[in-house]
């Protein structure tokens, strides 16, 4: 093949100057996310509504074909999945919330009597260790002490008291508040069960037409998706529920067996805690240190030790076993849809991070990794080199064709050296 003239070269097509068209494009995008932004926020509850009414329709779902399979009629089985999801619950209920009330009360009584403490116990610890003294301000150093809890009384006590005067003129309109909000709540999770019965009586109008306007080319991608974010989601509830029984039971018993009172309390605030993975198990436990903490640092000691065993054995022996592999999702990953969720939509927002992380790696995976054939296991590679020794090799094609041409070139030289010799 001849080798093209200087003036056959191809040369890089300089880039094109942004143009009014392109400016113009770049503020409808602008102003459409901005919009978009603003919808969403406006429709808030509305949207976390209908997202956990779909989460809790494909958890249950599995249950509801079961009952199909075995003859019932699935309106039947769907109401009866949740006629029993409603009695387990009511049941556990009752035998949990009464006990509970009551050490929350005592907890509630306690509290003073805990901050005493804590300060006499850091009283002590000055005392013994007075190199501690450097790390408060200079105000409350050696025999000032005591203006910190003088500080405390004099600047939150007329707070407190103020909120209190305050409370009296308004209580009514609190009382109304508080009753509205109640009866809110109520009316919310009644028409949340509601539409979860409607989904799971009939979901495959809803799953055509959702899968008729996706388009042709990626309606394979969509329904292998939609495959996978409901078996994620059968293993997020699963993994999450076994996680927080077995977190919570042992967390109450070892602080029962501690001596730390309320052990009711902080069993159930270590179940709810694995809803939000990484934070909500460090959240939790902070109203059991405190506690502790007032009780002296033999219990304090004691009570984080208990609590660090059992987030250990929850993170590197339950999580592994019971979840398995299937979510893949990184800590940091976690973290920062937990907060992001959070700070969009308050609680419900942090317990749904998880499942929201998963459906986002599920739909990247099937729309963008597998059309483009990205070579996931040679990236990894890379990216471990990367790591280890701050280089970025280079793709294992491109050694390849090296190696390939070095053994070119290096018959080439033995065969000019062999003509040569013989010349």
């Amino acid at each position: 093949m001849n080798s093209p003239s200087g003036s056959q070269v191809m040369r890089p097509r300089r880039p094109r100057p942004l143009s009014y068209e392109d400016l113009r494009r770049f503020l409808f995008l602008v102003l459409g996310l901005g919009l978009a932004g603003l919808i969403i926020h406006a429709v808030s509850k509305i949207l976390i509504l209908f997202t956990i009414v779909l989460f809790l329709a494909m958890v249950l779902n599995p249950v509801v074909s079961w009952l199909t399979r075995r003859g019932f009629k699935r309106p039947i089985a769907a109401l009866v999945v949740l006629l029993s999801l409603l009695g387990g619950l009511v049941g556990v209920g009752s035998l949990v919330v009464p006990p509970l009330a009551e050490q929350v009360n005592t907890l509630i009584q306690g509290a003073p009597t805990y901050s005493e403490n804590i300060e006499r116990q850091l009283k002590i610890a000055l005392k013994r260790f007075p190199q501690l003294e450097n790390v408060l301000p200079a105000e409350y150093r050696g025999d000032n002490l005591d203006n910190l809890g003088e500080t405390l009384r004099t600047e939150a006590g007329p707070q407190v008291l103020a909120w209190l005067q305050n409370l009296g003129p308004n209580f009514g309109n609190r009382v109304l508040r508080l009753t509205l909000s109640l009866v809110g709540g109520i009316f919310s999770i009644v028409i949340a069960l509601l539409l979860t019965a409607f989904v799971l009586s009939n979901p495959r109008p809803l799953l055509t037409g959702f899968l008729a306007a996706v388009p042709d080319r990626h309606r394979e991608a969509a329904g292998r998706s939609l495959a996978r974010i409901e078996n994620q989601m059968v293993a997020w509830m699963r993994a999450t529920l076994i996680n927080g029984v077995i977190t919570g039971v042992s967390t109450g018993v070892l602080l029962y067996f501690i001596g730390l009172p309320s052990a009711i309390v902080f069993g159930v605030l270590s179940f709810l805690g694995e809803f939000v993975p990484n934070l909500g198990p460090i959240v939790t436990s902070i109203p059991a240190l405190f506690v502790a903490a007032g009780l002296g640092t033999t219990k304090f000691g004691l009570t984080a030790a208990a609590i660090l065993f059992v987030q250990q054995v929850e993170s590197n022996v339950l999580v592994p076993f019971i979840m398995g592999k299937e979510m893949e999702l990184h800590p940091v990953t976690i973290v920062f849809f937990a907060l992001a969720m959070g700070s969009l939509f308050g609680v419900a927002g942090a317990i749904l991070a998880v499942p929201l992380a998963a459906i986002i790696k599920v739909l990247v995976d099937e729309f963008i990794f597998k059309p483009n054939a990205v070579p996931m296991d040679e990236i990894e590679a890379r990216a471990q080199k990367l790591v280890s020794d701050r280089e970025w090799p280079a793709p294992q094609e491109d050694l390849a064709e090296d190696l390939a041409t070095k053994d070119t070139n290096g018959l080439t030289d033995g065969s000019i050296e062999e003509d040569r010799e013989i010349q």
